[in-house]
């Protein structure tokens, strides 16, 4: 008898723990540790904008260490055919949204659509300290590892966000 009753527990622990359990096979409380809370991305977005507007580094290792692979390697093929064609395909700073600044400064203003690999966040940047309007940015950001990425960068004009990667295509394509 106890030898049946050991396996209808065990068989009933077994259905509930299926039942707890998500699409990827975790169970909600480890899903819960996957996910990046919204405090732990703003810490790594602050990581980074305080990294880009105080470096001594050029731009370019910068974007190398903060971008993912693809997105670095996107940008860097328009800057190749940049000097190749002399033409102005990226003609500001991608960090502060400008040509030239002065004291740059940024707020991020919300995080959303969390998932297990990705995030959206939007900052608002400036370029001078006594710009009146920024420049709403929204970072389309992947975590690779433990390290979130930037794998996209909007900028809004007249109330619409102009993806980097979009154009970056365009201009490689032409």
């Amino acid at each position: 008898m106890s030898k049946l009753l050991f396996l209808l527990c065990t068989v009933a622990a077994l259905t509930l723990s299926s039942c707890n359990r998500n699409k990827t096979g975790n169970s909600d409380k480890e899903q819960k540790n996957e996910l990046q809370t919204e405090e732990q991305i703003k810490v790594c977005v602050t990581k980074i904008y305080d990294y880009a507007f105080r470096a001594e580094k050029n731009m370019e290792d910068i974007d190398k260490e903060f971008f993912t692979p693809d997105f670095y390697t996107l940008q860097e093929a328009v800057l190749e055919k940049q000097r190749k064609d002399q033409a102005p395909y990226i003609d500001h700073d991608h960090w502060v949204m400008g040509q030239d600044c002065h004291n740059p400064s940024y707020e991020i203003v919300k995080v959303e659509d969390i998932q297990a690999k990705s995030a959206k966040v939007y900052i608002n940047v400036k370029a001078f300290e006594d710009q009146i309007n920024p420049t709403l940015v929204r970072l389309t950001l992947e975590l690779i590892g433990n390290e979130w990425k930037i794998k996209d960068i909007e900028e809004e004009y007249e109330g619409v966000f102009h993806s980097h990667k979009s154009y970056y295509n365009e201009v490689l394509a032409n």
